[in-house]
């Protein structure tokens, strides 16, 4: 019996899913674990992957569609299954069967060399520009031009509508320098820049809808307190001198990552969900490490983060944020979250609240290490102080409680021997 293959969940709060572009065609033969397309969710650039071995039989929807959950996006022919006889006997099923279902054989010359309706993202066409000069494009191919420093409006479009995909990004790089000696008699734009109406992106519209939830649903609190992290400063590089050879370089970050993860074994309450019946306390520490993208914030996960040393810590966070970046994180990476830890100290900001990532019961807001003067004793003298400041849901957090959280997390910051214990 053939296989109807759905689009499936690759994010927590995914609702549609945008197939970016096909990774297959009517006719090619694939297993378990191969990747079929690409596919836009509200946090990143997925891939979309097999369960099953077959034959792709039809392909329901074309690149650039959006598709609900649950909706069928291509049918596989199993082992000893005629895919043509397959295909006709889906024809006429649904709209996009319709469309993408085994042609004639006179219209082959029109739709591709199998008869199959070729997918939008293979007719080249002009790049497509939106609503203030904006040029459309997938996050990903974005991404790519971004990183290698091209200007989309300079990339041909194949993809829905002249919408720039992956691929003409790569083909765009491939010939770099003939395209950039065609584009270098092209004018500088003029200095003034118009007014500029730049669309939702599903990544915006999501935050949007989760940040305007989290005030609405839950009554915040927001405890601050003032670390002096001076010993912190000084243990990073004394192991930094020994890390070096290995490539290693912990950053501050890292150790407020271990003080957290730590802190809240000591504390389960904070390392907790709200639910409408229950408070769901977590046997798994899953911290949730905020990274910003240039289409808006994403939440990857650090798991069991309880168990990692410093060096892990470090691996393991330069291994998410670069995937997050790249719009290549998995499943798995984007779920799971216990608490989430929203640091800005690399951008010189002393001290923020932070919203809650529902349906977590809290967040740390960190803050730059930075010099300031501290009483020691009856004297005046320069430290190195951090500002932490917890937002909590007070439906599940009494302040009492989020105060001795913070009350733990700053004595192991200023003494990181406590941390061992």
């Amino acid at each position: 019996m053939p296989i109807e293959v759905t689009m499936p969940k690759l994010s927590p709060t995914m609702e549609t899913g945008v197939i970016a572009q096909w990774l297959v065609k009517v006719g090619d033969q694939v297993k378990e674990g191969d990747v079929l397309a690409d596919i836009e969710t509200d946090k990143a650039t997925m891939p979309m992957k097999s369960f099953d071995d077959g034959v792709i039989a039809v392909l329901d929807r074309a690149a650039g569609d959006e598709v609900a959950l649950g909706e069928r996006v291509l049918v596989l022919a199993k082992k000893g299954e005629d895919p043509k006889k397959v295909a006709e006997s889906f024809a006429g099923k649904s709209a996009g069967a319709a469309k993408a279902a085994v042609k004639p054989a006179a219209a082959a010359s029109a739709n591709g060399e199998n008869g199959q309706q070729a997918p939008a993202a293979a007719v080249a066409v002009a790049t497509a520009v939106g609503p203030g000069g904006r040029v459309k494009a997938t996050p990903l191919a974005r991404k790519i031009a971004a990183a290698e420093a091209v200007e989309l409006a300079r990339i041909p479009g194949s993809g829905p509508g002249g919408r720039v995909v992956r691929k003409d990004v790569e083909a765009y790089l491939k010939n770099k320098p003939a395209a950039a000696a065609a584009g270098a008699s092209v004018s500088r734009p003029a200095a003034s820049r118009a007014t500029e109406r730049i669309p939702h992106t599903r990544m915006r519209k999501t935050i949007a809808q989760r940040m305007l939830a989290a005030k609405q649903a839950a009554p915040e609190i927001h405890v601050t307190v003032d670390a002096r992290v001076d010993r912190i400063v000084a243990a990073r590089e004394e192991l930094n001198k020994k890390l070096a050879k290995e490539g290693v370089k912990l950053s501050l970050g890292d150790f407020v990552t271990k003080a957290v993860a730590t802190a809240l074994r000591l504390h389960p309450a904070l390392n907790a969900s709200f639910e409408p019946d229950a408070i769901v306390r977590h046997g798994s520490v899953n911290l949730g490490i905020a990274v910003a993208l240039d289409e808006g914030l994403i939440v990857p996960v650090l798991h069991d983060a309880d168990t990692l040393g410093l060096r892990e810590i470090r691996a393991k966070s330069d291994a998410i944020a670069r995937a997050a970046r790249a719009g290549t994180l998995s499943t798995e990476q984007l779920t799971g979250g216990t608490f989430t830890i929203s640091n800005l100290g690399m951008y010189g900001t002393r001290q923020f609240d932070a919203i809650l990532n529902l349906p977590e019961v809290a967040i740390l807001a960190v803050g730059a290490a930075e010099k300031r003067p501290v009483v020691e004793g009856d004297q005046l003298v320069v430290g190195t102080v951090m500002t932490l400041t917890l937002t909590a849901d007070h439906r599940a957090v009494d302040g009492a409680t989020a105060a001795l959280f913070l009350q733990t997390l700053k004595s192991m910051l200023e003494e990181p021997a406590a941390m061992l214990l």
